[in-house]
């Protein structure tokens, strides 16, 4: 089994396919009001909603207020007539039908199983990740799964790191792993609970915070490498 008892994964970049649920879900409610978005339009609501979950870990805003936020603040940007409140409710709707994983998850959780205690950690809002992980054909492998929006805490608060850990009977910190995309929440979070870190990092981007993982891997596969 080597050093570790326990591999802490994020879910959505990580495992899941984020981009194709979300990409599919606002299309979707869009679609509802007769707009074909545009690239540049999808590229803007992106962008607004990654600022406004950047907040989101700072504790400077609730999960609520992203909800209908990214679309109010979308909508009044774009011209597009539309109502904020609907548009929100519709697109949790739809994004929590999408379960694809990306390429390598479901080979890797199904090896790493036969020898690993699993976890799945996610600052998601519940209504959206539970059916997206029972949809997923990985569902069912892992030994806890902690969603934000149930227990009021997100990565990289150290409190919901202990939420895993109790879930799954392990007392020594060295002996886990916290594998994740997102410096700010997966890492900085792992480095707060005094676990060791793995960086995702598939696009290759430069690191140019002050965060420093342990291990960094561009594919999924590469992480048996570090575990052998």
């Amino acid at each position: 089994m080597g050093k570790y008892e326990l591999l802490i994964f994020d879910a959505d970049h990580t495992l899941m396919d984020f981009d194709k649920a979300e990409h599919d879900a606002i299309s979707k409610v869009f679609d509802e009001y007769g707009v074909k978005l545009s690239d540049s339009m999808y590229k803007r609501y992106r962008e607004i909603n990654f600022a406004l979950w950047k907040k989101f870990e700072k504790n400077e805003i609730d999960q609520q207020h992203i909800k209908i936020e990214r679309f109010r603040i979308f909508i009044e940007e774009t011209g597009i007539e539309a109502n904020a409140e609907k548009c929100a409710s519709h697109y949790l709707a739809y994004l929590s039908e999408g379960h694809d994983l990306l390429p390598g998850a479901q080979d890797l959780i199904e090896e790493l199983e036969k020898q690993y205690k699993l976890a799945l950690l996610t600052n998601g809002i519940s209504e959206v990740q539970h059916p997206r992980y029972e949809k997923c054909s990985i569902y069912g492998r892992f030994d806890a799964y902690v969603v934000s929006g149930d227990v009021g805490i997100s990565k990289p608060d150290k409190r919901i790191f202990d939420i895993v850990l109790n879930k799954c009977g392990i007392t020594d910190r060295r002996k886990v792993l916290m594998i994740g995309d997102s410096l700010t929440s997966d890492i900085l979070g792992g480095i707060n609970s005094g676990l060791d870190t793995c960086w995702f990092n598939p696009s290759k981007k430069a690191n140019n915070s002050n965060i420093s993982p342990d291990y960094e891997i561009v594919k999924l596969s590469d992480l048996k490498v570090i575990l052998s």
